[in-house]
């Protein structure tokens, strides 16, 4: 550190000298996010202070907590050994890292977002935040775990050498230990929703990178064999490739090499659901879809396409071969959630059999230690990607969305009723209560065998009193449909508005509500959603108040 000088104020080493830096995000959102950070008393990865004060992409980007959960795969070797982070943002991977208790060097060509890092990682004394270009960098040490997480796609734009996207590989890779892993996160230049019509994430034009449009001086991103080749070409002999979903920004689930294994195929795993149904998490998803990106998953995963189509990609490399003897298909860690209720759930295959395993992450520096809960994986369909497959199809009809919702139903009363003292006075005239963890037993946690019969899972909330059977209907219907991110257009007897078509539905099983039910539903739907954000009971939920707006969001290109 001999070379740097340390900056007191805001936590960072830079040169004497400091070279220009260009990169930064849109108008003044770095200092807005520094102000914000500067001024929080909670600065952790799960800092409700922080992302509450998130109000638009790039505060969200650099606040949400979601962005940690590109390295919990590597939580073992990072929480024991020295990483270092190249391109470091404005720190919210290296607060993580920090937190896990590993040592970590965090450098950032950017003075000002250097200085962002270095506050939201202030009282954290194993990390070292230097603000200095990467080619510029010279330590006296080798690391275990090296970081290139969104930064390899500048290479041309930050690097002047004749092949910009080698020198950064070869230099990250100069870093590590001979046993160290270099873990590259980056947009795929082929992922699946830029075909669908989002635009490319640094030019922000729709089919740039399909196109091929990029320059020797922009920014750039690669298919799966391409930047594979280049991988190798810089000297790295193992390649291991995760898929982040929905991408390596705000990934909510990951899917390991072994989850792309034909054994694990051939032993009943399906990764077909995670794909589709991180679709709902992508806040840069097409505002205007050509075609359902959640039914296309399911065809990609069934052909075993995932990794060519994955929307960014997640490489772990070695210089030297490396056998592994991990069981772990994919985890799911779930969207935005404070802190108590935040998990991480692993799906596993063992000697043949599949398992699932949970656990709570939140206090992030015991979680290499942090106990597993075990339960089984079931196999079956998915209900709601039933769901999907119906409304994709042009013209579906009311009737249909019906007998669709029936199954569901029958599998709620076919559930373990309660009596009715069971559940508040205001309620006890409903003649069928489900337990208080049937609030969650939506069809998005219903899977139906092949004879028909369905079965609840990841019942994970628990509202304290017993609910009637209508009162889950309402609210599983709504949210449901809530959930699509885009539908055929259907027949004309289909209510547009989704809280007319599920009051439809519910009449059509039979189940009619008064005012005053209706206004109690509302008032516990409302109520529930601020409880799994930890938010007041008497504020307006975002959700509850989509009630009135949301419309069936009906494609409207080759519809």
């Amino acid at each position: 550190m001999n070379d740097y000088q340390y900056n007191s104020t805001d936590n960072y080493y830079h040169p004497k000298s400091q070279d220009d830096f260009g990169y930064k995000d849109s108008g003044d959102a770095q200092n807005k996010i520094y102000n914000i950070i500067k001024n929080s008393k909670d600065r952790g990865v799960f800092s409700a202070e922080l992302i509450n004060q998130a109000d638009d992409w790039p505060t969200y980007y650099h606040l949400t907590p979601l962005r940690a959960n590109i390295l919990r795969p590597f939580v073992k070797q990072i929480s024991t050994g020295r990483t270092l982070e190249l391109g470091a943002g404005c720190g919210a991977i290296t607060r993580f890292i920090g937190e896990l208790g590993g040592k970590v060097v965090a450098v950032e060509g950017s003075a000002d977002r250097a200085r962002i890092i270095g506050n939201r990682c202030a009282e954290l004394k194993n990390v070292t935040v230097i603000a200095d270009l990467i080619q510029n960098f010279k330590p006296d040490e080798k690391f275990d775990v090296v970081t290139l997480i969104g930064v390899l796609e500048y290479s041309q734009v930050y690097i002047n050498e004749p092949d910009p996207v080698q020198y950064l590989l070869k230099l990250a890779k100069s870093f590590l230990k001979d046993d160290g892993v270099l873990i590259i996160a980056i947009e795929n230049q082929l992922g699946l929703k830029y075909f669908c019509g989002s635009p490319e994430d640094h030019l922000g034009r729709v089919m740039f990178g399909v196109n091929d449009s990029y320059t020797d001086k922009s920014a750039i991103t690669f298919g799966r064999k391409e930047l594979t080749q280049h991988i190798h070409r810089a000297g790295f002999e193992s390649v291991d490739l995760y898929v982040p979903l929905p991408d390596y920004k705000t990934p909510v689930s990951i899917i390991y090499p072994k989850g792309f294994e034909d054994a694990s195929v051939e032993a009943g795993w399906d990764a077909s659901p995670i794909l589709s149904g991180a679709v709902i998490h992508d806040r840069q998803r097409p505002q205007h879809p050509t075609f359902s990106l959640e039914c296309a998953w399911g065809v990609i995963g069934r052909n075993g396409l995932a990794q060519d189509v994955a929307n960014s990609f997640l490489f772990a490399v070695r210089k030297t071969a490396a056998t592994t003897q991990d069981n772990i298909l994919a985890a799911h860690y779930g969207g935005q959630r404070p802190a108590k209720f935040a998990k991480e759930t692993q799906f596993t295959l063992k000697d043949g059999s599949l398992m699932t395993q949970t656990r709570y992450v939140s206090n992030t520096g015991k979680l290499a230690s942090a106990k597993w809960d075990l339960g089984p994986y079931r196999t079956g369909k998915l209900w709601f990607d039933e769901l999907l497959l119906l409304v994709n199809r042009p013209g579906w009809s009311f009737s249909e969305l019906s007998k669709w919702t029936g199954v569901w139903i029958d599998a709620l009363r076919a559930s373990p009723l309660q009596p009715t003292n069971a559940t508040i006075a205001e309620l006890q005239h409903f003649s069928q209560l489900l337990p208080p963890n049937y609030i969650d037993a939506t069809p998005t946690n219903l899977v139906v065998n092949n004879k028909g019969r369905g079965d609840f899972f990841d019942l994970e909330w628990n509202f304290s009193t017993a609910l009637p059977v209508e009162f889950v209907v309402f609210r599983g219907l709504f949210l449901t449909l809530h959930r699509m991110t885009s539908c055929a257009r259907p027949a004309g007897d289909v209510p547009v508005k989704l809280y007319d078509l599920t009051m439809a539905i519910m009449e059509k099983h039979g189940m009619n509500l008064s005012a005053d039910d209706l206004d109690l539903f509302l008032a516990i739907f409302n109520a529930f959603q601020n409880q799994t954000q930890d938010l007041p009971s008497d504020v307006m939920n975002g959700l509850t108040a989509e009630l009135d707006v949301a419309v069936l969001p009906i494609r409207q290109l080759f519809s």
